[in-house]
């Protein structure tokens, strides 16, 4: 007979004369490993192939193990996004990618659900700036508009005092711009009076026609200035009419708006937490250490700059400063009206500052609130971050 181990011919039928195998105890462990495990699902049954004997019996064995180990470890083939050729994905990078993907921090619940969800399927985030993007919000006001940003998944956001505050001085200056334009519209008027009685006793024809197309163009820019006065009469009475809880509107990325529920303001920094009815925002994280955050460190601005709304630019930390009493992150990322309120982030996402107010008549030179001095302020609210 053939030994089933190593194929050797022999007249024995006990024991192999070449490698030893003997032969029961072989076919014993054979059988054993056919029987199901315990608690094993049961299958329906399949019909063993027909043993093979000696060297064929060999070489099959190897050729199925081969086989096995080739499906296994092969490239797979997944579906092109495009319609296009199949992109071929190793083993070793699927394994890589499903451990990048576990390490990736979740926000509240799942990234998939909720408004965190929402927002990724509308505008996928393939970078940590991206994401940041994602969390950043379009802060509208009868007074004007600006920033802010979610720092927890249930709904609240930071920005700036100044955004959602009525400021009095603007007021005041709005005001006087409306009484001005009231008192050059009266002389105006006046103006146009005396020459329209000047007009029946002009008889020069060529004069008579230029004071006509004179008064024409002086009613068309009178029509003009009339109507811009009339807006900030508008926007006037609505800032002196307005409420917070139904005036002030958080727009996201992807347009759609809500409304406030709560507003705090800070009495000692430029900053306000409003907070909105929603499941598992985005949220930007904040940087727990900020000692290695030295000049020159690389660095993200996204706001709303002059209404264009999750714009991102960069640059660097210029610099640490402090202004009557408060400290400030200086930085030559670009902050314009509009910008206020939004995140200054690190090339990881992570939340460094939020953007308050720039230099004028000056390039370059842009101040952030640190992160430290919303927990300061907040900290009650937003618990452990």
């Amino acid at each position: 007979m053939n030994c089933p181990k190593c194929g050797h011919a022999q007249a024995g039928e006990k024991e192999c004369e070449r490698c030893g195998v003997i032969f029961a105890r072989l076919q014993k462990k054979e059988e054993d490993k056919e029987l199901p495990s315990q608690g094993e699902v049961e299958t329906a049954p399949v019909a063993p192939p027909k043993a093979s004997s000696g060297f064929g019996g060999w070489v099959f064995a190897v050729l199925i193990g081969v086989l096995a180990g080739w499906y296994v470890f092969a490239p797979k083939q997944l579906p092109a996004p495009d319609g296009g050729q199949p992109a071929v994905v190793s083993s070793a990078e699927q394994e890589g990618k499903s451990a990048v993907q576990q390490s990736m921090p979740q926000q509240g619940g799942s990234n998939q659900d909720g408004l965190a969800g929402k927002l990724a399927a509308a505008f996928p985030a393939g970078s940590p700036v991206e994401q940041a993007r994602n969390a950043t919000v379009y802060i509208k006001t009868p007074w004007g508009s600006g920033s802010g940003f979610f720092v927890t998944a249930n709904g609240y956001i930071v920005t700036n005092r100044h955004v959602v505050e009525v400021d009095a001085t603007q007021r005041k200056a709005l005001k006087d711009d409306v009484d001005k334009m009231a008192a050059e519209l009266e002389r105006d008027q006046r103006n146009r009076e005396v020459l329209e009685r000047q007009l029946a006793s002009i008889r020069d024809v060529g004069v008579r026609r230029q004071v006509e197309e004179s008064l024409q163009k002086g009613r068309e820019a009178r029509e003009k200035y009339s109507a811009l006065r009339q807006e900030k009469i508008d926007r006037l009475q609505r800032i002196e009419r307005s409420s917070w809880s139904s005036d002030i509107k958080v727009v996201l990325i992807d347009g759609s708006e809500l409304a406030v529920q709560t507003l705090k303001m800070s009495d000692r920094a430029d900053l306000a937490l409003l907070s909105v009815d929603c499941y598992n925002a985005p949220f930007i994280r904040p940087v727990t250490d900020n000692h290695h955050f030295g000049q020159g460190q690389k660095v993200y601005s996204i706001g709303n700059p002059m209404g264009l709304r999750h714009t991102v630019t960069s640059g660097i930390i210029s610099g640490y400063r402090e202004h009557k009493g408060r400290n400030f992150i200086q930085t030559d990322a670009p902050i314009n009206p509009g910008n206020s309120g939004g995140p200054l982030i690190d090339e990881q996402g992570g939340l460094i500052g939020i953007n308050t107010m720039v230099l004028r008549d000056a390039q370059g030179i842009g101040f952030a609130v640190p992160f430290q001095e919303v927990k300061a302020e907040f900290g009650q609210y937003l618990g452990e971050m």
